[in-house]
C-alpha cells in the first residue's frame, strides 16, 4: 500500500473521530450553563432561610432539625486552642455510618453487629446503653459493608430506621423498664422493585405530617409515604432508580413540597404524592448522594463522579411546583461527595471533590462559582463532614480530627484543630451538636465532647 493511500484512510478514520471529539466536548461544556435573568433576579432578592430552631427541639433527624446541617440553637464555646473540648464519655459499637438523633437527653443510632443490624438507645449524659433492637441483615454484595447509612428518624414516641438492605422498621419508644417494641417492619427492595444499590441504600426517613416518606428507587415506587402509625401505604410515586440521598420537605412558592434526589434525577412532589417536575441529573453510578439544600425558594444540589452542581429557582404554576434552573455546572463545579454542604450568608460551606483529593470550599450561593482567595490552610479533611453551629463549621475529617473553622467568606480561618478524636479510617457520619454537647462516631465508638462555655 502507498503512502498516500495510506494517509487518505487514516484521513477518512480522524477526520469524524476528531469531529465527534469536539462535539462531545462542546456539549459537556456548554452544560455548564447559566441563566443572566434568573442570577439578576436572585442577587436582587433578601434570601430568607428558616430560623435555627430552639434547643429543645433536639436533633431528632439526619442534618438536625430543620434537615439542613444547622445545629439547634444553643450554647457553644470557641476557645478550643487554648481549652480543649473535653471529652465526657465513650461508648462501644459497631460498624456504621449513621449519624446519631438526639430527642430528650436519649441518643438513637444504628450499626451493625455481626450478622444483624442493630438500633440502639444510649443515655446522652453518659453514653449507658437504655435498650437495643437488632434484625438480620444480608450484607452480600454491598460495598463499604461496614453498616447502616441513614439516621434514624425520631418523633412522637416512635423511630424509623432503614438499614443497608432496604429493611424499615418502626419502633415504639418503651417506657420505664418495658422492652421496645415493632410497630412495623417493609422490606423495601421486595415490596417496590427496587434494586439494592452496590453501596446499599442509604436514605433517611422523613417525617412529613402523619406520613413517612422514603426513597426506594423501585419500579412499584421510586418515593414512597407510609402511614407513620400503621405502615400502610399512602402513596407511592415514580419509577427512576435509587441514589443515595434522603428526601427533605420545605415550603417553598408558598407550598409544602417534598424534593427527592433519586439516582438520575431531582423530583418535586406534593405531599399527596404527585410528581410535579423533574431535574434530569445523571451522575456516574447514579452516586447522587448529598441531601438537596433548600433556602426560601431555592433548591442546590451537588455530587461528584465529574458531575458538579446547580441552583433551581421553585415556581408555582397552578397547584404545581416547577424548576427554573438558575445555573448548571457540570464537569467543572463544584462538586459534593458524601457530605452536603451548609449555607451562611449568601455562601455555601463544603467540600469539592472525592476522597482524600477533597478540600473545603466557600462557594457564592448566587453563582455557584468559588470564592477567589478563599485558600484552605492546615486542614486535608478527605471526605469529612461538616455542620453549622452559629457562626462556625464543625468539620470533622475523614481521618478523625475534629476541627472548628469561621464560617465567613472574607477569608479561611482556622480556629482549632483537635487530632485524632476517632480512630477510624473512613470517618463518615455527621457531628451531632446539642445543648453544648457534640456528638462523633466512627466504625467502633461514640464519644461525647462538652463544648459548652
Amino acid at each position: 500500500m502507498s503512502a498516500r493511500r495510506l494517509l487518505l484512510i487514516v484521513g477518512v478514520i480522524a477526520i469524524p473521530c476528531i469531529a465527534g471529539y469536539v462535539a462531545f466536548r462542546k456539549g459537556w461544556f456548554a452544560r455548564d450553563a447559566e441563566n443572566a435573568g434568573e442570577i439578576a433576579k436572585l442577587g436582587d432578592k433578601k434570601l430568607e432561610p428558616l430560623p435555627p430552631a430552639e434547643s429543645a427541639s433536639g436533633w431528632f433527624q439526619w442534618r438536625g432539625p430543620t434537615r439542613d446541617g444547622r445545629a439547634p440553637a444553643g450554647p457553644l464555646r470557641t476557645d478550643w486552642e487554648k481549652n480543649p473540648p473535653k471529652r465526657l464519655w465513650k461508648a462501644d459499637c459497631g460498624g456504621g455510618y449513621s449519624s446519631c438523633s438526639i430527642v430528650a437527653g436519649k441518643l438513637y443510632a444504628q450499626d451493625r453487629q455481626g450478622g444483624n443490624e442493630r438500633v440502639m438507645c444510649l443515655n446522652a449524659e453518659d453514653g449507658k446503653l437504655i435498650w437495643e433492637y437488632s434484625y438480620p441483615a444480608d450484607y452480600t454484595g454491598i460495598d463499604y459493608s461496614s453498616g447502616p447509612r441513614a439516621s434514624p428518624t425520631v418523633e412522637g414516641g416512635l423511630l424509623w430506621a432503614v438499614g443497608v438492605a432496604g429493611d424499615l422498621h418502626c419502633l415504639r419508644m418503651p417506657r420505664d423498664a418495658e422492652p421496645v417494641q415493632k410497630v412495623w417492619s417493609k422490606k423495601l427492595p421486595a415490596e417496590f422493585e427496587a434494586p439494592i444499590p452496590k453501596w446499599g441504600v442509604a436514605c433517611s426517613p422523613l417525617v412529613v405530617g402523619d406520613t413517612v416518606v422514603v426513597l426506594p428507587g423501585g419500579k412499584k415506587g421510586a418515593v414512597v409515604a407510609f402511614d407513620k402509625q400503621s405502615g400502610d401505604v399512602r402513596w407511592a410515586s415514580g419509577s427512576n432508580p435509587p441514589g443515595y440521598s434522603s428526601a427533605v420537605v420545605a415550603t417553598v412558592a408558598g407550598q409544602p413540597t417534598i424534593f427527592a434526589f433519586l439516582g438520575d434525577s431531582l423530583l418535586t412532589v406534593r405531599t399527596d404524592g404527585k410528581i410535579t417536575d423533574t431535574y434530569p441529573w445523571n451522575t456516574d453510578h447514579q452516586g447522587n448522594i448529598a441531601t438537596p439544600l433548600v433556602v426560601d425558594d431555592y433548591v442546590f444540589i451537588s455530587s461528584a463522579y465529574g458531575m458538579g452542581c446547580a441552583l433551581l429557582r421553585a415556581e408555582k404554576q397552578g397547584d404545581e411546583i416547577k424548576l427554573v434552573q438558575v445555573y448548571a455546572r457540570r464537569g467543572r463545579g463544584f462538586q459534593t461527595h458524601h457530605s452536603t454542604c451548609v449555607f451562611k450568608d449568601r455562601y455555601l460551606f463544603g467540600f469539592d471533590r472525592m476522597t482524600s483529593s477533597a478540600e473545603l470550599k466557600c462557594i457564592a450561593f448566587d453563582t455557584g462559582k468559588e470564592k477567589e482567595g478563599w485558600e484552605v490552610n492546615g486542614l486535608k479533611p478527605g471526605s469529612g463532614t461538616i455542620i453549622l453551629a452559629d457562626k462556625h463549621l464543625i468539620i470533622q475529617t475523614e481521618g478523625g480530627d475534629m476541627c472548628l473553622v469561621e464560617a465567613t467568606p472574607e477569608e479561611f480561618r482556622l480556629v482549632a484543630k483537635i487530632p485524632k478524636v476517632l480512630s477510624g479510617k473512613s470517618n463518615w457520619a455527621t457531628p451531632t451538636l446539642v445543648d453544648g454537647r457534640l456528638y462523633l462516631r466512627d466504625e467502633t465508638q461514640i464519644v461525647c465532647y462538652d463544648v459548652r462555655p
